[in-house]
């Protein structure tokens, strides 16, 4: 009797093994599928008639106030804002950091006025290095091989931004001008929005530790 006890134990445990065993290929296919991101559009809308002329303005961007927060919060994308700090201290969307573009990285008289920081001089598409490093800092600043998004008051700066990265030899179909902070005022952004009105910022500018031209 206690032979036949342990072979039907013997038995229901092996049975339960195989049960297992059979359904683990089913319950693989069965999980839910990886979510995988939206694919990114090229930048221009080159069925703009302005794209020819103007590829790096806002209006002619497939990336916008209509559609842009379809792709935040995105891995794969770096989200930067050109506005002065002050400004975007008071209001700007979450997870864009802010590299001032006139403070930092453009002034027109740069490398000829000792009081002007800046990066570059020059025009926007024959840009003047001020100092030594300052290729080397654009790309600390704005890597070469990341997917970024541009934004700014109103999309000016980045454009201007553009042409300066587009003389550096950057990939412009990775780079994107979705337009300035005016354009987001839809009620489908207030998600996204910080709004620090109450908080004043006096921002005092400086480059340190770099060669001059």
């Amino acid at each position: 009797m206690k032979k036949l006890v342990m072979i039907l134990s013997a038995l229901s445990i092996l049975a339960l093994f195989t049960s297992c065993e059979n359904k683990s290929e089913p319950a693989q296919a069965a999980a839910a599928p990886v979510e995988t991101k939206k694919a990114l559009p090229a930048p221009v809308d080159t069925t703009n008639p302005e794209a020819a002329k103007t590829p790096f303005a806002a209006a002619c961007s497939t990336i916008n106030a209509t559609n842009l927060f379809e792709y935040l919060g995105r891995d794969d994308v770096l989200y930067i804002d050109l506005r002065d700090y002050p400004d975007y201290q008071k209001k700007h969307l979450r997870n864009f950091e802010c590299i001032p573009f006139f403070a930092f990285i453009y002034n027109k008289d740069a490398g000829k006025d000792p009081s002007k920081i800046q990066l570059y001089g020059g025009a926007f598409n024959e840009p003047v290095a001020t100092y030594q490093e300052s290729d080397e800092m654009l790309e600390v600043f704005f890597p070469k091989d990341k997917t970024i998004f541009f934004m700014c008051q109103s999309g000016g700066r980045v454009a201007q931004l553009l042409q300066i990265l587009n003389a550096k030899g950057y990939d412009m179909s990775k780079i994107y001008n979705v337009g300035g902070m005016g354009q987001f005022t839809a009620p489908g952004f207030k998600d996204y929005t910080v709004d620090a009105l109450e908080f004043k910022v006096n921002a005092t500018y400086a480059i340190e530790g770099l060669t001059k031209n």
